[in-house]
């Protein structure tokens, strides 16, 4: 809060809190406290030296906006890939903690596609009443018609050796980040 940041569930948080990270960072590293509230916010970049403490009550909510989050070289599930970054990132780091009882929510459903199997009837209806497009068999809901493209448009650019993030960006929907 002391850079700017407002815990309303409405403003976007994202410059304020890589700034009090930064800070902190430069001054030899210490504790980001992240006091009761809802904190909407895109992707945070984590530094050496810091502890992020999410205070009992706090809501660390990450945008469900795609174009929050730049497609990076990463690694997945044990692979150096091209990925959306991650809400809670960082890279080559050292001693670095996240803390405290609050709560840091990925907002994953945005962009998680759900299988009909997996829901009631009545859940299913009404997800696929909402924004999305289910696929050509009905039984997989995608949160948008990129996404149900994307994996094929990925393998493509991974065996072709595509490298760079700008030829990604019709699979971003489908490269989902992980939490951190």
């Amino acid at each position: 809060a002391d850079f700017g940041a407002v815990g309303d569930g409405a403003t976007m948080n994202t410059a304020a809190i890589n700034s009090a990270i930064e800070a902190c960072s430069s001054l030899g590293g210490g504790t980001v406290r992240i006091p009761p509230g809802i904190w909407l916010t895109g992707p945070l970049r984590l530094q050496s030296g810091i502890n992020l403490h999410a205070e009992g009550g706090a809501l660390v909510l990450f945008s469900r906006s795609f174009d929050d989050y730049p497609l990076i070289h990463t690694s997945y599930e044990g692979l150096r890939t091209m990925r959306c970054i991650s809400p809670l990132y960082g890279a080559d780091l050292h001693d670095i903690a996240i803390t405290g009882k609050g709560v840091f929510d990925g907002s994953g459903d945005a962009w998680r596609p759900v299988k009909r199997m997996k829901m009631t009837e009545h859940q299913w209806k009404a997800l696929t009443s909402s924004s999305g497009v289910t696929d050509v068999s009905g039984r997989m809901w995608w949160p948008t018609e990129q996404a149900i493209r994307g994996a094929a448009i990925a393998k493509q650019l991974i065996e072709s050796g595509a490298a760079e993030p700008e030829a990604y960006l019709p699979a971003r929907d489908f490269l989902r980040p992980a939490l951190l």
